[in-house]
């Protein structure tokens, strides 16, 4: 009887070996694949935004014409966040960085010494990222991009003992395409 319990035993401990190193073996297959699927995703449902966006476009300019400004002007004001403010928030511009033509500073702040600003506007996703290229290399800084997709950008610029860091956001909302720049002191 002892023989079995011994047998059973070192059966049920090989079991829990097994169980343990099959748990510790998908988690790592999940980890390492989450970011493809992940992606993948995205390139699945990127497809068929990208063409209702597409329509919506022509849509929106037909709508443009046929509904009054006032119209517009009550949407803005029943859903926050509708449209882009009309004038800066409060704050300050970070010295020597220049600003897009036509943005508007949506978002100010100071954190250990440091200023970040935010600034959004209805513009292309592209020709603001080749501004700030353009207009920083003209400054002397060099960039270096740290992260990147067909939505977002992070590039870090620096010069000397100046650094920055430079988030680009695009988004679309009824087939207009909004960029948003975020700048953080490093």
């Amino acid at each position: 009887m002892s023989r079995w319990l011994w047998i059973g035993g070192l059966s049920l401990v090989v079991l829990l070996v097994l169980l343990v190193w099959g748990v510790i073996a998908s988690v790592g297959l999940v980890t390492d694949r989450l970011p493809q699927w992940l992606a993948d995703g995205k390139q699945i449902v990127a497809q068929p935004v990208q063409k209702a966006e597409e329509m919506l476009h022509g849509l929106k300019e037909r709508v443009k014409a046929l509904v009054p400004p006032e119209l517009g002007q009550k949407v803005e004001e029943w859903v926050p966040g509708a449209a882009l403010p009309r004038q800066d928030v409060g704050g300050e511009d970070i010295a020597g960085i220049p600003r897009f033509p036509g943005m508007v500073r949506v978002a100010f702040g100071v954190h250990e010494q440091k200023k970040s600003v935010t600034y959004k506007g209805e513009t292309g996703f592209a020709e603001v990222i080749a501004f700030y290229a353009r207009e920083m290399a003209t400054l002397g800084f060099t960039k270096e991009v740290t992260a990147a997709s067909p939505a977002e950008e992070a590039h870090v610029y620096a010069k000397g003992n100046r650094r920055f860091a430079f988030k680009f956001v695009k988004t679309t909302r009824l087939g207009t395409e909004m960029t948003e720049v975020e700048v953080r002191e490093l």
